[in-house]
């Protein structure tokens, strides 16, 4: 019998794998295996091993192993063929199949796109961080414990609204810019700018800019400058990350804010992360498949 686990790094915000759990319960849908599941490396649970064992008192005997990540860096290349040779060496008899990471689609400028045009006002920005705390597991390494955020916490109250109101867009063009965690290997950044490439191809968004958040230039504030210096009346930001993670719901949304401060005259605007796209869920699908068939 066949297993699919959906491999992931994990983090210690609470919540951060819902939308990996979403893309899971659509491919069950699919019936690509008789079993689909979730696994990580750390800070969240079941880990890999734990899933691998799982399936295996399920009645597995082929485990395919999808990477949920962008690019094929460390975490892949090296932590992922770790944990699945520990896993072998406990299920002998199983046979274990790593699938393609998710890397270059075509469905992914899609997503960027349809991000961009539902793009949210500033009171929605902090959204993510309303939905971790609705998932609270009272543990104090995520970055919300004890903070006015955390529903534990005792210093919890209501968010203050923004000390201004945001623009409605002016007649101009709209921009998209795409923010980006970044890498110290170029090599990293590959099919995320051939991703943009196609965005740009299409015509959709006059003004199309990449910023990092590390690693990289040009820097997230810099994109942003570069946007309204080209005439950008309305921002539309889309963060090309997978999880709700701490840059997600905190670092991005405040650089956002800090442009706003910066170019009051712009509208800014603040598309949803990549990894909540059902277009992941077709990205992850075909990766599984061509794995069950190799």
């Amino acid at each position: 019998m066949d297993a699919i686990i959906l491999f992931s790094h994990g983090s210690l915000l609470c919540g951060a794998g819902v939308a990996l759990e979403a893309h899971a319960a659509r491919l069950r849908e699919r019936n690509l295996a008789p079993l689909v599941e979730v696994g990580y490396l750390n800070y969240s649970e079941p880990l890999f091993g734990e899933v691998a064992a799982k399936c295996v008192a399920a009645g597995a005997d082929r485990i395919i192993v999808v990477p949920y990540f962008l690019v094929p860096g460390y975490f892949v290349k090296v932590d992922l063929p770790k944990a699945v040779a520990e896993a072998q060496a406990t299920h002998p008899g199983v046979r274990f199949v790593v699938a393609e990471a998710i890397g270059f689609d075509v469905a992914l400028a899609d997503a960027l796109i349809e991000s961009a045009r539902d793009a949210a006002p500033p009171e929605r920005w902090r959204e993510d961080l309303r939905r971790a705390a609705a998932s609270c597991r009272a543990d104090p390494r995520c970055p919300l414990y004890d903070t006015p955020d955390c529903p534990r916490g005792k210093r919890q109250q209501e968010e203050p609204l923004s000390d201004f109101d945001s623009p409605i867009p002016a007649p101009g063009p709209d921009a998209l810019l795409v923010m980006v965690h970044g890498s110290p290997h170029p090599a990293a950044n590959a099919d995320m700018y051939r991703v943009v490439e196609i965005v740009r191809q299409r015509g959709v968004f006059p003004i199309v800019e990449v910023g990092f958040l590390e690693c990289n230039a040009p820097t997230i504030p810099e994109a942003m400058d570069a946007c309204v210096a080209q005439g950008a009346a309305c921002l539309r930001a889309v963060s090309y990350f997978l999880h709700t993670g701490g840059h997600v719901a905190g670092d991005l949304p405040a650089l956002l804010e800090e442009g706003r401060a910066r170019h009051p005259n712009v509208a800014f605007r603040l598309g949803d992360y990549l990894g909540r796209s059902q277009r992941l869920t077709d990205i992850l699908a075909a990766r599984a498949r061509a794995a069950l068939h190799s």
